[in-house]
């Protein structure tokens, strides 16, 4: 009898499991997803417009700082205004690669902040776990290192 009831318990299992898969994806067009989405990023912090990050984060996004905080969404979004915008800012790289329906891209942005701003310039080398739920790329999941920019001139 226990024998059938774990034969049962573990058909349920598999047929549980092969329901859950998120529908197919094409793999180019969720790579320039990111990758756009990686760029947009950038270009949205210039503006101090939230619009990108509301877009791309889930509601249950997480994001390490890197002061080593732990920030939520709300706290992200809440970033992007012109008094923290960068003087100009791009990416330098994104590279982007896919366990199922999860996605890493790891990659690199550098912004130049005016003199006197709370934030210094420099570069930021980025990790963002992107989830396909119900048919979106979204980050669920990201930590930051921060890399100040190299001194110009003399010693």
């Amino acid at each position: 009898m226990l024998r059938a009831l774990g034969i049962l318990i573990s058909a349920a299992w598999v047929c549980a499991g092969s329901g859950a898969s998120a529908a197919p994806y094409d793999k180019n067009d969720a790579e320039k997803y990111i990758r756009d989405s990686e760029a947009a990023w950038v270009a949205a912090e210039a503006k101090g417009d939230p619009s990108v990050a509301l877009r791309i984060l889930a509601d249950d996004y997480v994001a390490v700082t890197p002061d080593g905080a732990v920030a939520d969404k709300a706290l992200v979004v809440s970033f992007f205004t012109s008094a923290n915008a960068p003087l100009s800012g791009r990416l330098d790289y994104v590279n982007v690669r896919f366990f199922g329906d999860t996605a890493v891209a790891q990659g690199k942005e550098t912004d130049v902040r005016p003199t006197g701003s709370q934030f210094p310039s420099g570069s930021l080398i980025f990790t963002d776990v992107f989830v396909l739920r119900n048919g979106a790329w979204q980050i669920v999941n990201s930590e930051d290192q921060f890399q100040p920019l190299p001194k110009r001139g003399g010693l």
